[in-house]
């Protein structure tokens, strides 16, 4: 009996871990604004490369140990004109959210099947292995969703507004020095934006 224990208890500590917390994401602030509208007929851009601490806070998991640096931006257009984002614009190379949640995703089969193990010694596993089946799921559904919502697609800026989320890019392509281009819908002017010392650029239009 107490060989058995020892067999299923890293089963028992399985039991109800599968979750997925959710944390809005802050708007970042432009450097030396009061406002984030400070800066008349201007776009500002705010960056934050997210560490080990900042991934646990804001997506609760360790997206970087899989191999994705997520980059978290905020572009304030101050100006008059509307200006288009886009991320095949952004020097670094980026791959979708669902990638990196497909990564990073709780192994519902792998609990499953440990539960079911479990379960020809002692049947009542097999109840935890379908409330954990399902408790898997529904984490991994919001941690999906939640990815998504925080990722920046491509879109139209206008004016007076901002964008605020997550770019990710694989680990060996990451580079700290980097250059978002924007691009001003009527005239096609490009407005470039660069990483620098203080996080933070201004590019008038």
């Amino acid at each position: 009996m107490k060989k058995s224990f020892l067999i299923l208890l890293p089963l028992f500590l399985l039991s109800g871990c599968a979750s997925y917390r959710v944390r809005p994401l802050p708007e970042l602030s432009i450097s030396g604004a009061h406002s984030p509208f400070v800066h008349n007929n201007a776009v500002n851009f705010a960056y934050r490369v997210f560490d080990r601490s900042d991934c646990k806070k804001y997506l609760d998991r360790d997206v970087i140990s899989k191999g994705y640096q997520p980059i978290h931006l905020t572009i304030v257009n101050s100006s008059n004109r509307s200006v288009a984002f886009s991320r095949r614009n952004l020097s670094l190379e980026t791959v979708d959210s669902y990638v990196v949640a497909d990564t990073v995703q709780t192994n519902t089969v792998g609990r499953v099947v440990g539960y079911g193990a479990a379960a020809l010694i002692m049947w009542p596993f097999v109840i935890p292995a379908i409330v954990d089946g399902v408790g898997s799921a529904k984490a991994n559904e919001r941690l999906a969703m939640d990815f998504l919502g925080k990722s920046l697609q491509d879109q139209v800026i206008e004016p007076n507004e901002s964008i605020n989320g997550l770019v990710f890019v694989p680990i060996e392509l990451f580079k700290s020095s980097f250059k978002v281009t924007l691009s001003d819908i009527e005239t096609s002017k490009r407005i470039v934006l660069a990483s620098g010392q203080h996080n933070s650029a201004v590019q008038s239009l």
